[in-house]
């Protein structure tokens, strides 16, 4: 017979499904089913390597089966053994990476191009980082950055498995980015810390071990620091793509709305990017109206392949010009 859990688990358990309930717009057994199971691998042919892609793809497709994914070029869903992936030789060269496909997003709707001043901002462990490189063919100026010195170690790792060429690599917390880094950019990242609600397993007893609502705020607290710091580090014109793994509003919608309402030359954008499981940002959360723009953002719902997960694309505005859609 199955273990009861403890009523203060259990507790902790109804909490996070009625949120997480609210937020998807769906009934709590159907959160349950999907924030339970473990999500299956991704994987991103690496074009910055000496072969070419069309060789790599035919390595990876002899080793498992895979399923490319419409809305990113040169990536995949492995349908068959992921270990024969992460053990390969194409995998040890780095000619392929894997990650979760949601991850993939915030580098499509950063769109970079060759030649920009980049930062990304909590680079580890370089996954997105790589990618952006990827997205331009290593001719863009990549600054990375992560506020956790431990992890430069892993990140470097990455950078150097994947032939990604960077111009600088600092360890600046990011809500004191603006205080330290005197440089500006036209493209920025910050894929914020986050309380990881949407890597939560809740098939296993321990997935919401750590999970608590006063975590939530004052992680809410750090990415308004974060997200005002790295806007102000952006050129106008420039855009900046705030993401997290998570689904609460409070980590997501409201540092934005702050954001925006406090900036006038700040606007939110379409990400631009044709995800199934995307779904619009919310406009109100337990009493609290967002910034309409915010439908602009997207929402992705946890599928087999992707895991909870929010991405919103913000330009600022060159001098005098002032943003288009709705206001608040």
């Amino acid at each position: 017979m199955a273990k009861r859990p403890h009523p203060a688990d259990q507790r902790r358990r109804d909490a996070f499904l009625a949120r997480a309930a609210s937020v998807w717009e769906v009934k709590p057994y159907e959160a349950e089913r999907l924030a339970s199971g473990g999500l299956r691998s991704s994987v991103r042919i690496n074009p910055l390597k000496s072969r070419s892609v069309d060789e790599i793809r035919a390595d990876l497709e002899s080793l498992t089966e895979v399923e490319a994914i419409p809305w990113c070029p040169n990536a995949f869903h492995i349908l068959g053994d992921r270990k024969a992936v992460t053990e390969s030789a194409i995998h040890a060269a780095g000619e392929v990476y894997v990650m979760n496909a949601a991850s993939l997003i915030p580098g499509l709707a950063m769109d970079p191009q060759p030649g920009e001043d980049i930062l990304d901002i909590c680079s580890s462990p370089g996954g997105k980082a790589a990618h952006i490189a990827a997205l331009t063919g290593n001719k863009a100026r990549l600054h990375v950055n992560d506020g956790i010195r431990a992890r430069l170690k892993k990140l470097q790792e990455v950078v150097d498995l994947l032939g990604v060429e960077i111009t600088d690599m600092t360890e600046i917390q990011g809500q004191y980015l603006d205080k330290f880094l005197d440089a500006t950019f036209d493209r920025i990242l910050l894929d914020a810390q986050c309380s990881g609600e949407g890597m939560a397993d809740l098939s296993r007893p321990d997935a919401l071990k750590f999970w608590t609502p006063d975590r939530i705020e004052k992680m809410s607290r750090l990415q308004q620091r974060m997200l005002v710091a790295a806007f102000k580090q952006l050129r106008p014109g420039g855009v900046l793509v705030y993401s997290t793994c998570t689904i609460a509003p409070e980590e997501n919608e409201a540092p934005v709305d702050h954001l925006v309402r406090h900036n006038a030359d700040a606007a939110i954008e379409p990400i631009g990017v044709d995800v199934p499981e995307g779904r619009p940002g919310l406009a109100k959360w337990e009493g609290r109206s967002y910034h309409p723009d915010l439908r602009h953002a997207m929402r992705v719902v946890p599928s087999d392949f992707l895991e909870a997960f929010f991405v919103c694309r913000i330009r600022k505005l060159p001098p005098g010009k002032q943003p288009t859609g709705e206001t608040a």
